[in-house]
Parts: C-alpha cells; sequence; structure tokens
C-alpha cells in the first residue's frame, strides 16, 4: 500500500473528486495514480489508524480542502462539500465523528 511522504506540495493531486479505485475494474494497484493521490499536491495532517491519512490539498482546483485517502481510495471530507483546514480543526476539537 502506497503511504504518504513528503510531498512536493507544488504538483497537484492527480484528483478533482472523490475516486474509490478499489471499485475501479479498469485500474490495478500500480496504477501511477494512486501513487501521485498519496504523494503529490498535499499536506499530511495525521493519521487515523495508520492506514487512512487527512490530507490538506495545496494546489489544485480543490486547493484549501481536506480529504481523506486510503488503500482504498480517496475522497473530501465529508463530503462532495468539503471542508477547509478551519473547518476540520474545529470538527475534530469539538470530538464529533468524522462523518457527521
Amino acid at each position: 500500500m502506497a503511504r504518504p511522504r513528503p510531498t512536493a506540495t507544488r504538483r497537484t493531486l492527480p484528483l478533482e473528486a472523490a475516486w474509490p479505485w478499489e471499485d475501479d475494474a479498469g485500474v490495478d494497484a500500480e496504477d501511477p495514480r494512486i501513487d501521485a493521490s498519496f504523494n503529490k499536491g498535499s499536506v499530511v495532517l495525521g493519521s487515523e489508524d495508520g492506514q487512512s491519512f487527512w490530507l490538506l490539498l495545496t494546489t489544485g482546483p480543490r486547493r484549501g480542502e481536506v480529504w481523506m485517502i486510503a488503500d482504498v481510495g480517496a475522497v473530501p471530507v465529508p463530503g462532495d462539500q468539503a471542508w477547509g483546514f478551519k473547518e476540520w480543526v474545529q470538527h475534530w476539537h469539538a470530538g464529533g465523528g468524522w462523518w457527521d
């Protein structure tokens, strides 16, 4: 499984919408878009369970949004109208569930 590593934050995340690649029959584990989704155009905010990571997008049309990425895909949080960093921090600080 790909894991986030220090990224080139000027490069753009290759996604503009949620992509559950585990459900995409045309994708295999070596698809370069998967590695790029973990490692381009974002800053890692933290890990949810060691396999899921919170990313703040730093480039591209979805810049400023928080996404969740895991071995199964990448999604804006909590849905297509993703939180910005401030909303994500406020929700985390309030102790709310991530998908409320």
